[in-house]
């Protein structure tokens, strides 16, 4: 075996190997250093700069979309494969690394002229060929999968037995959307080369993308006892467990992938799992051991979500005031405003809080259904009823349900209330109405109707509440204990109503069920000794 002296160090000519194989495990940082050795003693072994590009690819694709760190990486790919260039001008892998930087920064025709120097190049090179062929399928269309496929027939006629042609064909079928051909593909790589945890890999991604999560997780397991170095393996696992519910499992299978792979982008996964399987606490903890050593926005994000979910809500506010003050505003999304919203209702900032989740709904109206529920209780707290029958109002043209048309109810009464404005005990029956006719057995609509009623006839000379508060009695007297607040308000009105009336027999015997419900009832106490009275004298 011959060796390399670098740094007083032996560094084996098999480091390579271990770059290509950490990079299969998506361990870049590992890749990123060995290469880095490998360039450093050997400046023109130009296949090093191609897989430290590849690492700085493989961060970039696992990079949330918000970080700033993103277009960093993009950018030192790209110089990484220019540096290759500058060794070899007719290198074929750093033109393969190139159009994969074309193809993400969506420049398309300088990505097919940096392949087609590839094809060019490399077109004696099985290993180009398959990577060429990788890529051409990325560009997609039928241009790049024919293109593809031909790259692949043509490495497969140089080396036939070569396992990196079939995952390049199941790649290709799993990109058109032909799952079975990609599986059987797969299938025939691990046939031929059942100790490559990738062969095994590529297959359980293949199940996963068939819902057949049995038969994946299976694959999975296998790629983990072939190399249980396997990083990425442990992370699928631990996904399948998730879809499950079987969150501890799921736990598991994360706690072994960022054991083995502790790089930003599987923490920042390993923390929104944890915040996806609601165990809020182990995500705040590893959020902020995170942060001890960077920074990163989404996780900035969930760490504000964390706790308020975790009911932490002054610290939500503080940690989310953060990711507000660093984040675009443009990349601002609506649940990031409907926790805040959240928090801020909580910490009693209830008019900041009806703000915030305006603006949630605002960002993305599917929000809706949570945020104005919230909305309502909290204008309705405020005294804010027209604000609040607004929002109802939408509720009911998403979702008329008899308990949004009760809500609707009672705030159209209160307004009634709050502006003397007798429209609104008019809008507030046509909404308990529409439940009576829906549910005509629900006594609390009832009680409603003729509050309502009672407000438009306040002296009782019309009887308007009359129907409304017999049928109360009627539907009540059955279960008193059930609705004993019900039959007090009936019985109050019709002691008052049917007294008015002169009609004192009806009035002693409402007055009387009155004082059996409530013996400390003060209307009862005092008309009850006057209506005997009255009927005494009869």
């Amino acid at each position: 075996m011959r060796y390399l002296l670098v740094g007083g160090l032996l560094l084996s000519a098999q480091s390579l190997s271990e770059a290509e194989l950490a990079l299969v495990r998506e361990n870049y940082d590992r890749v990123i250093a060995i290469s880095d050795q490998i360039i450093s003693a050997k400046p023109k072994e130009t296949y090093a700069y191609y897989l430290k590009g590849q690492a700085y690819i493989g961060q970039y694709r696992q990079t949330e979309e918000d970080d700033p760190r993103r277009p960093l990486l993009l950018r030192q790919a790209r110089e990484t494969f220019n540096a290759a260039l500058a060794k070899n001008a007719k290198y074929p892998f750093a033109h393969i690394g190139l159009a994969e930087v074309e193809l993400l920064e969506k420049n398309s025709e300088a990505a097919k002229s940096a392949l087609s120097k590839a094809e060019e190049y490399g077109s004696t090179e099985v290993k180009a060929l398959i990577e060429a062929a990788r890529v051409y399928a990325l560009l997609g269309g039928k241009f790049g999968i024919d293109k593809a496929t031909f790259l692949l027939s043509k490495a497969k006629s140089k080396d036939p037995n070569n396992t990196a042609i079939l995952r390049g064909l199941g790649d290709l079928w799993m990109l058109q959307g032909v799952i079975e051909l990609g599986i059987d593909n797969y299938q025939k790589a691990v046939a031929a080369e059942p100790n490559n945890p990738e062969n095994h890999f590529k297959l359980g991604q293949a199940y996963l993308k068939a819902k057949s999560y049995k038969e994946a997780g299976e694959a999975f397991r296998k790629a983990t006892e072939v190399d249980p170095s396997f990083a990425p393996a442990y992370r699928e696992l631990g996904e399948i467990f998730f879809l499950g519910q079987r969150y501890q499992q799921a736990k598991e299978y994360y706690q072994k992938y960022i054991t083995i792979r502790p790089e930003l982008s599987a923490r920042v996964r390993y923390a929104t799992f944890l915040y996806l399987s609601k165990d809020y606490k182990a995500a705040i903890e590893e959020i902020r051991k995170v942060f001890q050593d960077t920074f990163s926005l989404t996780l900035q994000r969930l760490l504000g979500y964390s706790l308020s979910e975790d009911g932490q809500h002054a610290a939500a506010i503080q940690e989310l005031n953060t990711y507000f003050a660093r984040q675009a505003p443009a990349k601002v999304i609506g649940k990031d405003y409907f926790y805040y919203a959240k928090s801020l209702s909580k910490t009693g900032q209830d008019s900041l809080s009806v703000h915030y989740y305006r603006l949630s709904v605002e960002k993305d109206s599917s929000l809706a259904k949570d945020a104005y529920p919230e909305m309502v209780n909290i204008l309705n707290n405020l005294n804010r009823f027209r604000e609040s029958a607004d929002i109802l109002e939408k509720m009911i043209a998403k979702n008329p349900s008899l308990e949004n048309y009760y809500k609707l109810g009672r705030v159209y009464y209160r307004i009634g209330q709050k502006d003397k404005d007798t429209t609104f005990y008019h809008k507030a029956i046509a909404a308990f109405s529409y439940i009576k006719d829906k549910k005509p057995d629900f006594v609390p609509v009832y009680t409603e109707l003729g509050r309502c009623a009672a407000m438009l006839d306040p002296e009782s000379t019309g009887g308007r509440a009359l129907p409304y508060y017999e049928k109360v009695v009627e539907l009540a007297k059955a279960e008193p204990s059930k609705y004993k607040s019900d039959l007090i308000e009936a019985y109050s009105y019709l002691g008052y109503y049917f007294y008015v009336k002169e009609n004192y027999e009806r009035s002693y015997e409402a007055y009387t069920k009155l004082q059996e419900l409530d013996p400390q009832n003060p209307q009862a106490a005092q008309a009850l000794p006057f209506l005997r009275e009255k009927l005494k004298r009869r």
